[in-house]
């Protein structure tokens, strides 16, 4: 079980004390949501997701993991970027291997190749994308290679900081369709968090979505949806409940925007 838990949680950076980015944040998430953490650009999301990365440390409150304060950076959270966060001189297949080396030191040089080449066919890439540097491949490629590199260390909480937004709608809705599918197979569902500003994006992946305000940043709107109300594609711009739901969201955030106006 890898139930996190948010208590008064604040942040802001060293050289300017006095001006929180986050301020008061409290949420508690259990093992196996899919938490979508929405709000407009420069509201902090990306902040608070690296705070629970490990990546930053905060100035009030605690985060803890199953009952831990999180103290530094884990490879029981990975974390999938949207500049991918692949070292470019490594090829593809020796990005996934280095992540394996650090997980499993006990693994054999081949078993940690055999598993990257894994999950390599597991995201949708030919086993000859082992061996492509990253410049030799598209943007979604890249991607896929970042989601494979976090799911070959099997984490239990998976932090996604706007992994889409740099690509073509298309191929982002290939890569929503995978990383939820790859989610909702598992018979334990990892605990994610997603980064997004897309409302829609928000309402298509999450199970539950988390609204953040504008600076400092608190959590103005938290909702948990059942299974039966979950958006597909079909039903993402016509069901009557769907749009209902997008338009109190935008609703929330619109309001939010005009209270600090």
């Amino acid at each position: 079980m890898e139930k996190m838990e948010i208590k008064n949680l604040s942040f802001a950076y060293k050289d300017e004390p006095e001006k929180n980015i986050l301020e008061n944040i409290n949420l508690t998430v259990e093992q196996g949501e899919f938490v979508c953490l929405l709000g407009q650009s420069g509201c902090g999301k990306s902040t608070f997701l690296r705070l629970l990365a490990g990546l930053e440390t905060a100035g009030q409150g605690e985060i803890l993991e199953d009952g831990k304060a999180i103290q530094g950076a884990s490879l029981d959270r990975s974390v999938v970027f949207q500049d991918y966060g692949l070292f470019p001189w490594m090829s593809a297949g020796e990005n996934i291997v280095l992540a394996l080396e650090q997980k499993y030191p006990e693994m054999s040089k081949k078993e940690r190749i055999d598993r990257a080449k894994e999950f390599l066919r597991i995201v949708g890439l030919e086993e000859q994308v082992f061996k492509k540097l990253p410049r030799e491949l598209s943007g979604g490629m890249k991607q896929r290679c970042a989601i494979a590199r976090s799911l070959s260390v099997d984490p239990p909480v998976l932090l996604m900081d706007e992994p889409f937004g740099a690509l073509d709608a298309v191929t982002r809705a290939k890569l929503q369709d995978l990383v939820l599918s790859l989610w909702d197979k598992e018979k334990v569902k990892k605990t994610v968090f997603f980064v997004t500003h897309d409302v829609d994006e928000a309402l298509y992946l999450a199970n539950r979505i988390v609204v953040f305000g504008q600076r400092p940043s608190q959590i103005i709107f938290d909702e948990k949806l059942e299974d039966i109300h979950r958006v597909t594609r079909e039903t993402q711009f016509e069901d009557p409940e769907v749009l209902k739901r997008r338009n109190i969201l935008i609703k929330h955030i619109n309001q939010d925007v005009e209270s600090h106006k």
